[in-house]
C-alpha cells in the first residue's frame, strides 16, 4: 500500500473531531501555513523578488552578448546598471556574466587604439543616446575618467540642438524619447566631460534643464527621464518637485504606471518610475512608492520575469532584428527584458546599499599611453597650443594610430587656423580613411573649422578609393548642422540618399529641406518597398512628411507588407496623433486596406489605439 493510501485509510477510520486533532492533520496544516508564509514573504519582499528575477536576466544577457556585437541599451547597459546595483546591496550575481557583458560593452573604450577611434569618430552612430548610455554604464562599472571617455562626452556636448538632444532611435518606449536623450546626455556630461570644458558643460546642462522644465511629457518614459534629468542637472528643489509631481500624478489605481494614458500598467513603466522617484529622494517607505513596489511583486511571473507588450508593431525590419535571446515572450522579449531589468532595479532600490561599488581593474580600462600634445589639441586653449608649437611641437604631429594634431583640434576653429598657418596638412588621412574635415563633421557647430580646411585643400567628400564609416555630409545631417550642410553642398558635394535618410531619422527637418532643395531624391525605396516616407512615419518624424511629399514621395505607396505610411501611423502608437494629421493633410487615402483587409482606422481600432482611430474618422 502506498503512503497516500495509508493516509487515506487512516483518515477514513478517524471521526471528524478526532481527525482535527490527529498528528497527520496537524502536520498537513503546518506545511500549508509554512507554504503560505513563504509565498506571502516572497510577494512582499523586494530582496526575494530581485533574487528571483536575476537568473533569467543574467542568462539572457549572456546569450545576447555571445550572439551580437552591437551595444544595446536593453541587453548591455541595463544589465550592467542592474547587476552593479545588486552587488552594492549584497545580492548575489553571477560574476562571469557581469564580466562578459562588461567586456563586450566596453570593448571600444578599452581596446588598443580606443582613443584614436574616439577622436576620429569612426564609431559615431547616435551620440546622444548610444554614447550617453554607454558612459552611464561605464560609471556604474567604475571605469575611471580617461581621454577616450572625455572625447565621447565632448562629442555628446556638441550635439545639443535647441537646448536638448535628439536620438535617431524609434522603438518606444525605451529608445525614442527626446526627454531620455536629453537626460542621459546631461548625465554623461556630468560624469566624463573634461575639466577644461566645465564652463561649456555647465551652460549646456542649464539650458537642457530649462528645456525639460518647459516641455511637458507625453509618456511615462518622458516623465521619468524628465525627473532623472533634473536630478542629474542638480536643478533647484522647485524644478525637481514639479517633475516629481508630474510623474507621480500618472500612477494608476493598481499602484503601477502605464506607458501611455489609457494603457494598462506594466513593469517597464512602473520600474523606471520608481527608480526615478527614488533617485529624486522619495524614500522606499513612501506609501505610494510602496504601492508601486507591490504592483511589481504581485505581477512578477513564476520564473522571475515580467511581460511587457511592445508598441513597435512594425512589419518593416527594425534594428536589431528579432532573434531568440533566451528570454520568454517571443516578439515582446526585448522590451520585456528591459522592463524586467527596470522592475528589478526598482526592487533593489528598496534595499539599502551594503557594499561599495566594485570598480574594474585599472589595467582593463587604461588606454595605451598618448602623447602629451594630444590633450592640448583636444581640450586645451589656442594659447596652450601656441606655447607647444613655439616650444618645438610639429604642426603635423600624429599618434601611432594616425590621429593628427589637426584632427584632434578640428572642433575649434581658432586652433585649426593656428595649425594651418604653421603648415599643417589639411589633406592628411589616418589609416581609417578619416581626415580632419571628417573629424570636424562629427561635431556640431564646426562649419568655420570645415571652411578653413576646405580652403587649404581638404576634400569636401572622400575620394572614391577612400573608405570612411560615413562621409562628412552624412555626419552633419545626423547632428542637424544646417550651416555645415550648406557649406558642403556649396562645395560641390552631391546631396546623397544617405545624408537625406540620416536627416529624416534624426528629425532634422531644416537639413532635410536643404538636401531636397539641392536635388536629393525623396523617392528612396528599399527592396521591401519601404520608402523614406514610410521611415519618416516609423521613426515618428511628422515634420518630414510635407517636405518629402512636396518633393515627389508617393503618399500612398504600399510596401511588400501591404502597408501605406498611413497604415504604419495607425499601427505604431507613438503617444500622439501628429503623424496621422500630417499624412491626412498631405492627402493620404484613409480607405486603402492592408493585407488583412483593414483600413487604417480599422487597424487602429483592432489594436486598441483609440486616439488614432478618432483622428482617422
Amino acid at each position: 500500500m502506498t503512503a497516500g493510501a495509508v493516509m487515506t485509510e487512516h483518515c477514513r477510520l478517524l471521526s471528524p473531531s478526532s481527525f482535527l486533532l490527529s498528528p497527520v492533520f496537524l502536520c498537513v496544516l503546518l506545511l500549508a501555513l509554512t507554504a503560505q508564509t513563504v509565498a506571502a514573504q516572497s510577494a512582499s519582499d523586494p530582496r526575494a523578488g530581485a533574487t528571483r528575477a536575476l537568473p533569467a536576466l543574467q542568462r539572457s544577457a549572456r546569450t545576447f552578448v555571445e550572439q551580437r556585437s552591437c551595444v544595446s541599451c536593453h541587453h548591455n547597459v541595463l544589465p550592467i546598471l542592474m547587476l552593479r546595483m545588486a552587488q552594492a546591496r549584497g545580492v548575489a550575481v553571477d560574476g562571469r556574466v557581469l564580466q562578459s557583458v562588461e567586456d563586450k560593452t566596453f570593448r571600444e573604450l578599452s581596446e588598443a587604439g580606443a582613443a584614436d577611434a574616439a577622436i576620429q569618430g569612426v564609431n559615431v552612430v547616435d551620440p546622444p543616446a548610444n554614447d550617453s548610455y554607454l558612459l552611464m554604464a561605464a560609471n556604474a562599472a567604475g571605469l575611471p575618467r580617461d581621454l577616450t571617455l572625455e572625447v565621447y562626452a565632448r562629442r555628446i556636448l556638441s550635439w545639443q540642438r535647441d537646448d536638448h538632444w535628439v536620438t535617431s532611435d524609434f522603438r518606444p518606449p525605451h529608445s525614442s524619447s527626446i526627454h531620455t536623450a536629453t537626460a542621459t546626455a546631461i548625465r554623461a556630461i556630468r560624469l566624463y566631460l573634461p575639466p577644461e570644458l566645465k564652463r561649456e558643460g555647465d551652460a549646456a546642462i542649464q539650458r537642457a534643464s530649462a528645456w525639460l522644465a518647459r516641455t511637458p511629457p507625453e509618456s511615462t518614459e518622458d516623465a521619468a527621464f524628465r525627473l532623472f534629468g533634473q536630478v542629474w542637472a542638480d536643478a533647484s528643489a522647485d524644478v525637481r518637485d514639479d517633475a516629481r509631481h508630474a510623474l507621480a500624478a500618472s500612477q494608476g489605481r493598481d499602484g503601477g504606471w502605464p506607458q501611455l494614458p489609457g494603457y494598462p500598467s506594466d513593469a517597464y513603466s512602473t520600474g523606471e518610475a520608481l527608480v526615478a522617484l527614488h533617485e529624486a529622494g522619495v524614500p522606499a517607505s513612501d506609501p505610494d512608492w510602496r504601492r508601486g513596489l507591490s504592483f511589481l511583486l504581485s505581477t512578477q511571473a513564476r520564473d522571475g520575469t515580467w511581460r511587457v507588450r511592445t508598441r513597435m508593431i512594425s512589419p518593416a525590419t527594425v534594428s536589431p532584428p528579432y532573434f531568440h535571446v533566451n528570454f520568454p515572450y517571443g516578439k515582446d522579449s526585448f522590451l520585456s527584458y528591459a522592463g524586467s531589468a527596470w522592475a528589478t532595479m526598482a526592487l533593489l532600490s528598496a534595499i539599502p546599499p551594503a557594499l561599495p561599488a566594485v570598480a574594474r581593474r585599472a589595467s582593463e580600462v587604461t588606454n595605451a599611453a598618448q602623447p602629451a600634445w594630444l590633450r592640448a589639441g583636444l581640450f586645451g586653449s589656442k594659447d596652450d597650443l601656441t606655447r607647444l608649437l613655439d616650444g618645438g611641437l610639429k604642426s603635423d604631429s600624429a599618434t601611432a594610430g594616425g590621429t593628427t594634431l589637426l584632427m584632434a583640434s578640428s572642433a575649434d576653429a581658432g586652433k585649426v587656423a593656428l595649425l594651418l598657418s604653421r603648415g599643417a596638412d589639411a589633406t592628411a588621412r589616418a589609416p581609417s580613411g578619416v581626415d580632419a574635415l571628417t573629424t570636424a563633421a562629427t561635431y556640431r557647430g564646426t562649419a568655420l573649422s570645415m571652411a578653413l580646411l576646405l580652403d587649404k585643400g581638404a576634400a569636401a567628400a572622400p575620394p572614391a578609393d577612400v573608405r570612411v564609416p560615413h562621409p562628412p555630409l552624412a555626419y552633419v545631417a545626423m547632428s542637424g548642422d544646417i550651416e555645415a550642410t550648406g557649406l558642403l553642398l556649396a562645395s560641390g558635394v552631391n546631396a546623397s540618399a544617405e545624408a537625406l535618410s540620416e536627416s529624416v531619422t534624426f528629425g532634422n527637418a531644416t537639413v532635410t529641406k536643404s538636401l531636397l532643395d539641392a536635388g536629393a531624391s525623396a523617392q528612396i525605396s528599399e527592396r521591401s518597398g519601404v520608402t523614406l516616407l514610410h521611415w519618416a512615419v516609423i521613426t515618428n518624424r511628422p515634420a518630414a512628411i510635407p517636405l518629402l511629399v512636396a518633393s515627389g514621395a508617393a503618399i500612398d505607396a504600399k510596401d511588400d507588407f501591404g502597408f501605406t505610411p498611413l497604415m504604419y501611423a495607425a499601427t505604431i502608437d507613438v503617444g500622439n496623433t501628429r503623424l496621422v494629421s500630417a499624412l491626412l493633410q498631405a492627402g493620404a487615402n484613409r480607405q486603402l486596406r492592408n493585407a488583412e483587409g483593414r483600413t487604417p482606422r480599422q487597424q487602429a481600432l483592432h489594436l486598441g489605439h483609440r486616439a488614432l482611430a478618432e483622428a482617422l474618422k
